[in-house]
């Protein structure tokens, strides 16, 4: 399962797209592939599960060949972000709108996606805010 999440055209705010349920590579590089180009996105996030002292471990390594296999099957630039904790924080965030998350793993997987996106998108805003401070 693949949480997915869209940003509005400024890149300002994240909101959960769907949950793509996909059994092996080709399906879900496919899947990703077309919800990307149905949605013209210029860029791709995907979450890398670092181990939490930040090395990367066998699951960061499935997840750069995926990655690798949806910008080459796309043409969109893939770019990744550390996603750890992120499924807690969103199951807590689950509970807190009072959302059961046992048995409905994808409610969990989408809420995950937009958080990953919307720490995404503020550290680029904090970015260029620091660029624009510089200049």
């Amino acid at each position: 399962r693949l949480g997915l999440a869209l940003s509005d055209e400024l890149g300002v705010t994240a909101r959960g797209l769907s949950t793509l349920e996909a059994s092996g590579l080709q399906k879900a590089v496919a899947g990703v592939r077309e919800r990307a180009q149905g949605h013209c996105v210029c860029e791709i996030l995907i979450g890398m599960p670092l181990n939490m002292d930040g090395t990367t471990g066998p699951m960061a390594e499935a997840v750069k060949i995926f990655g690798d296999a949806v910008a080459f099957a796309s043409g969109i630039p893939v770019v990744y972000w550390d996603e750890r904790l992120t499924s807690v924080s969103a199951k807590r965030s689950a509970r807190e709108m009072g959302k059961r998350t046992k048995g409905d793993k994808g409610t969990v997987d989408r809420l995950a996606a937009t958080l990953l996106l919307e720490n995404y998108l503020r550290a680029q805003q904090s970015a260029k805010g620091e660029d624009v401070a510089r200049d």
